[in-house]
């Protein structure tokens, strides 16, 4: 369940990323400034879990783990509920034409390459979840 600030829900985000330090550094910045409420996530199999259980409204995840992919093209097939047309970001450490093609067509919204400032992964967020009606 969504927390609740005032009469307005947080948006659900779902923020995959093996490093603890950077998951839990931006939660802590997106539920002080009451922009989402953050699922951390250290591995695509622990988000499809989650994803079975819960929608969230937005996802920003890392690439580092060999199975994104795949979550993604679950994500956009309907498989894991939610919307088709989840607003997604993704961080890598680096991308290749090939990689940047399969992006592409998986309709992600922006990409952040590592090492990233926090403030940048929050304003990606932030830009995901603009304008958003949010999960109940």
């Amino acid at each position: 369940m969504a927390h609740l600030m005032g009469s307005t829900a947080l948006p659900r985000v779902l923020l995959l990323e093996s490093d603890g330090l950077v998951r839990g550094t931006v939660a802590a910045v997106c539920r002080d400034l009451a922009l989402a409420q953050v699922i951390q996530c250290v591995s695509c199999e622990s988000a499809i879990q989650l994803l079975k259980l819960e929608p969230v409204d937005a996802g920003l995840v890392s690439l580092t783990d060999e199975g994104t992919f795949d979550l993604i093209a679950r994500l956009r097939s309907g498989e894991l509920g939610g919307s088709q047309d989840l607003p997604l970001a993704v961080t890598a450490q680096h991308v290749d034409a090939s990689i940047a093609q399969q992006l592409k067509v998986l309709r992600i919204r922006r990409l952040l390459l590592k090492p990233f400032k926090i403030r940048d992964a929050v304003a990606t967020l932030e830009g995901l979840v603009s304008g958003l009606s949010v999960t109940t």
